[in-house]
């Protein structure tokens, strides 16, 4: 896991220092740079694999590439031996190498045999061409933007425009999009003009920037089609095994490993499969929360699934202090806003980690490729409870799980209620008129999502149209995105997995019927690994983290002091946005009392805390 960061100009480079240091936290290990004719390649790393010899940037054995890379390739060893028999030569044990000598036997088509999670950025000598490319589920980020003369990418926003020497107005349609859905859609960031490489693609920008073309070389929908071509009988051993060898893959490092154990479903397969890759005992991390109640915390759990697979559990606590120190960390940069109160959780889980281990691996992506989340199951019964539901959406509006479903389920149009069940219930109703007001555009999301969908095949189930959708947009521009973001702050590498070309497209393409039964999903890994885990494990209901913020923000003089000094001050730059009475009201012990109004005064907070640091042209209340 590492950083990059680089220009390519249309014209010989100048000797502008490469500044490194808004990436040292991704790569603590060491920071260096090299022109290459139009190019100028950053890397700052964090060594997991080939300690000794694996300094970036990198070029082949005969100098005609040369590579920066965040990421690891998993498969690198099978690759390399196929790719010695073609007659390539190595210098190095690292799997940083391997990815050069197959662009150059395969070109670009060749990053489909990569198994692994990657942003990479590569100079080829032969056409003096720059290649930028990121992995199918876009694991790990990479963004770009272009200026006069000038083409620049970075593995983090805050990094990029640094680098570039912009301070660029805000997409107020992707802060419109982000307030409403959680992130911006496609390649869209809250910045007009940056845009994220999108997963799976490669960007080859020719020499003197003279074009750039785009070319995808995965695609999930033909990976899904593969496997639906070859659906046989469904045993529990499959699944098993496939989870297995991909968990065996994500083990290839050279420093310790550990992983983050919620007690969920998913985490724990990946635990209970980790555990019997470990020589010694596992390390494993979860959170909890001060004042939180027994039944709504994770740590029982968790506690019993490391009892279950003899795992060392670290067990780390987080209160009102850790979310008044570390949200200006998150949010207070041009890389924000994070306004998940989990992202705070997973940023001193990360920070905790890093004092034993180098890598962490996750359960993330197991809702999306074993269809987890209960609005799969649900949304099954959208054409026999939709009219009962569109009477019943006003007078329950989005209050909990029920209201949220009723709101999605009442809505006949599939994009539409697709995007309903994500939708955000904490987006402060006054900026939002304010952001439509100034132009932002609220169909741009939907003409995205209808967009994908055309593009499914007819034949699909809804089941696998939605698991496709999460898998293009909720988690490469949200959850991924987060979790890179936050283990990288505490400079360790979060591994998932859950996603992997070998056993996501797979999952997707099962039949609905093995996926789901009635309300519960996720059916092919309860069955196989129900002989390797707690009951109370298989048979618990899908939770996400819960913890008292609300009396936090209330009663918590150090937190509350933070939010008041952000939100109340005169020179809040919200006030463009809410005016100081809404600022005053979010704030108020009668807002906060409730889940809903805690959740809007902390995505208020972080927003102010972001816009402090991206210092946008105000927009009219």
């Amino acid at each position: 896991m590492c950083g990059i960061l680089g220009t390519v100009y249309d014209r010989e480079v100048p000797t502008d220092w490469l500044d490194l240091r808004p990436l040292q936290h991704r790569g603590p290990d060491a920071q260096n740079s090299q022109v290459l004719g139009t190019a100028h390649l950053g890397h700052t790393r964090l060594s997991i694999i080939d300690l000794s010899s694996g300094a970036q940037p990198m070029s082949d054995i005969n100098k005609q590439a040369t590579i920066v890379f965040n990421g690891e390739i998993y498969n690198y060893a099978a690759l390399r031996r196929e790719l010695e028999g073609a007659g390539h030569r190595f210098a190095t044990r690292s799997d940083t190498e391997v990815i050069l000598a197959a662009y150059l036997e395969w070109g670009v088509p060749g990053f489909a045999r990569l198994r692994g999670m990657y942003a990479f950025a590569l100079y080829d000598r032969r056409t003096r061409s720059t290649v930028l490319a990121r992995d199918p589920f876009g694991i790990k980020p990479l963004f770009w933007t272009q200026t006069a003369h000038r083409l620049h990418f970075a593995s983090e926003i805050g990094a990029l425009l640094s680098q570039a020497r912009l301070e660029p107005d805000l997409d107020l349609t992707s802060v419109l999009e982000t307030l409403a859905h959680r992130y911006a859609f496609g390649q869209h960031t809250l910045y007009q003009g940056v845009q994220r490489v999108e997963p799976g693609t490669a960007l080859i920008i020719a020499d003197r920037l003279d074009m750039i073309r785009r070319v995808q070389f995965v695609s999930l929908i033909e990976e899904v089609e593969r496997h639906r071509e070859r659906a046989g009988r469904l045993t529990p051993q499959d699944v098993e095994a496939r989870v297995a060898d991909s968990v065996a893959h994500h083990t290839v490092a050279d420093v310790p490993l550990g992983c983050f154990l919620s007690g969920g479903l998913d985490s724990s397969v990946v635990a209970q499969r980790l555990s019997v890759e470990s020589a010694g005992p596992l390390q494993a991390y979860s959170v909890g929360f001060q004042g939180a109640q027994s039944e709504v915390s994770e740590v029982p759990h968790a506690r019993a699934v490391a009892k279950a697979i003899g795992a060392d559990l670290h067990e780390v606590e987080v209160g009102p202090a850790d979310f008044a120190d570390l949200a200006p960390v998150l949010s207070g940069s041009r890389n924000g806003p994070f306004a998940d109160p989990a992202d705070v959780a997973m940023l001193k889980l990360s920070l905790a980690a890093a004092c034993d281990v180098k890598v962490v691996l996750s359960g993330e992506g197991g809702d999306e490729a074993f269809a987890g989340y209960p609005k799969y199951a649900a949304d099954r019964y959208a054409r026999l409870l939709g009219p009962a539901m569109r009477l019943a959406r006003t007078p329950l509006g989005r209050r909990g799980r029920v209201g949220i479903a009723a709101d999605a389920l009442a809505e006949p149009r599939r994009a539409v209620r697709w995007m309903r069940w994500f939708e955000n219930d904490a987006a402060p109703p006054a900026m939002v008129s304010a952001l439509l007001a100034g132009g932002a555009q609220p169909g741009r999301a939907l003409g995205w999502v209808e967009d994908r969908l055309a593009r499914y095949p007819s034949d699909w189930s809804d089941l696998q149209r939605m698991q496709v959708l999460d898998l293009e947009s909720w988690l490469p521009n949200n959850l991924l995105h987060r979790g890179d973001y936050t283990t990288m702050q505490a400079s360790i590498e979060q591994r998932v997995p859950m996603l992997d070309l070998a056993l996501t497209p797979w999952a997707v393409a099962l039949p609905d019927h093995e996926k789901l039964s009635r309300l519960r999903g996720k059916m092919p890994v309860r069955r196989a690994f129900a002989h390797r885990l707690p009951r109370q494990v298989l048979e618990r209901p899908k939770s996400g983290f819960r913890l008292p913020l609300g009396e936090w923000l209330r009663s918590d003089p150090g937190l509350r002091a933070m939010a008041q000094g952000h939100l109340l001050t005169p020179g809040a730059r919200l006030r463009d946005w809410l005016g100081a009475a809404e600022l005053e009201r979010l704030l108020s012990p009668q807002a906060l009392a409730t889940t809903g109004g805690a959740k809007l005064a902390w995505t208020a907070l972080c927003l102010e805390l972001w816009l402090g640091a991206a210092r946008p042209q105000p927009v009219p209340a």
